[in-house]
């Protein structure tokens, strides 16, 4: 849907703006992340955007006459006032977002933001106007795992939906060949879990002539070398770069940042390792961009932040092991085949989303079911009443 909203836009040869709050899901769209379009900064006191500090970045955001944000579940109530908040002000104007046109476009029945409230708490949400979308993008071959998909969005599972669930939990393969095990993705509900099942898949992977390293990172506090473990409940929300990764050829591997986007390569691009230097420790990983295969050589950077008030920093490889993946991580994906914990899922939004990520129902696996796994936000079904009771009243064109 967002690319025949740009297809429109440039037939009209208007300037636009198309960002999303992940790498991911701004790759997915050819545009660019939030922050790195308003080149923001994010402290305890909330947002900052250098365009108040550089007048050419400020004079390219004036130009842009309409603003698009995909994945708009995923971004927070107060960026999402921020970014108002920054184009009213670049144009020195009261009126939100300056009075340009924007169009967001997303899921609510998706994850929520991973720090503040849902995107419709915001002041500004009032503003838009809805328009549903009913054809699916991902799932448009699959009329009946769509059906499904629908019943599970909002809770409202049937006897027959849930069969289906229960029979594909049923035959679930205990002991899936290496081959099924390497291209499938684990999807569970937390991280313990899913580096268990990383570790165990890594250990039955060949290791050749000496190719493999448990990266652990190297954490400062106040100038001081710290232990990970020690750390890592604060360091986790400042940083998502992991305290220990296994690097080895043949693991899949998700990198954590945005430096490679110039080649298609961003946070939440998977790819696997290929060759692996312990002399001058770097990975050689092959992504899959764009249909071509692209090698890149990954090493070790630091990332700086505050902690508690203190300086801290965490240098470690931008990487994580991905043979299996938390619910969280899957946003905007789209995998090959998975097979899902629905057992262990604590939080709204997590059970739909993981089972959404295939194109087809036969690319689905389910290794335990729990009804009680499939919650719903009852606020999210509220807003969506809402917007629905909006959408079914002509547009109010003054």
């Amino acid at each position: 849907m967002t690319r025949l909203i740009i297809d429109w836009i440039k037939s009209q040869n208007k300037t636009y703006l198309l960002m999303a709050p992940t790498g991911v899901a701004a790759q997915n769209v050819s545009g660019v992340t939030i922050h790195s379009a308003l080149r923001l900064t994010q402290s305890g006191s909330g947002y900052q955007s250098l365009a108040f500090h550089d007048f050419e970045f400020k004079k390219r955001l004036q130009a842009i006459q309409i603003l698009i944000i995909d994945e708009i579940s995923m971004v927070s109530a107060s960026l999402f006032n921020f970014i108002s908040d920054l184009f009213a002000r670049i144009h020195n104007s009261d009126i939100a977002f300056g009075g340009i046109s924007v169009i967001v476009v997303g899921d609510l029945a998706q994850l929520p933001p991973v720090r503040g409230e849902f995107v419709f708490y915001s002041s500004v949400w009032q503003l838009f106007y809805p328009l549903f979308l009913h054809k699916s993008q991902r799932q448009h071959d699959d009329e009946e795992y769509c059906q499904m998909l629908e019943e599970i969005r909002f809770g409202m599972i049937s006897n027959t939906t849930w069969a289906k669930l229960m029979q594909k939990a049923a035959d679930y393969n205990n002991n899936p060949s290496l081959d099924s095990l390497l291209t499938t993705t684990h999807i569970v509900g937390y991280c313990e879990t899913s580096n268990q099942i990383n570790n165990t898949i890594c250990n039955l992977l060949p290791i050749n002539n000496d190719k493999y390293l448990i990266a652990e990172s190297i954490d400062f506090l106040e100038g001081k070398q710290v232990s990970p473990e020690l750390v890592q409940i604060e360091f986790k929300s400042k940083t998502n770069m992991p305290p220990t990764v296994r690097l080895q050829q043949g693991a899949r591997v998700m990198y954590l940042n945005n430096l490679l986007q110039k080649d298609g390569i961003c946070n939440g691009t998977i790819g696997v390792i290929t060759d692996i230097n312990k002399q001058q420790p770097s990975v050689q990983v092959a992504f899959c961009v764009h249909g071509a295969i692209i090698h890149k050589w990954i090493t070790r950077e630091t990332a700086y932040f505050y902690s508690g008030g203190q300086h801290a920093s965490r240098t470690q490889f931008p990487l994580q092991n991905s043979f299996s993946l938390t619910a969280h991580k899957t946003q905007s994906l789209t995998l090959p085949s998975a097979s899902l914990d629905l057992d262990q899922l604590f939080a709204p939004g997590q059970a739909y989303t993981a089972i959404s990520r295939c194109t087809k129902w036969d690319h689905i696996q389910i290794m335990s079911l729990n009804r009680n796994s499939f919650i719903v936000d009852p606020n999210v079904v509220r807003e969506y009443s809402r917007l629905k009771q909006i959408a079914s009243q002509p547009l109010p064109i003054s």
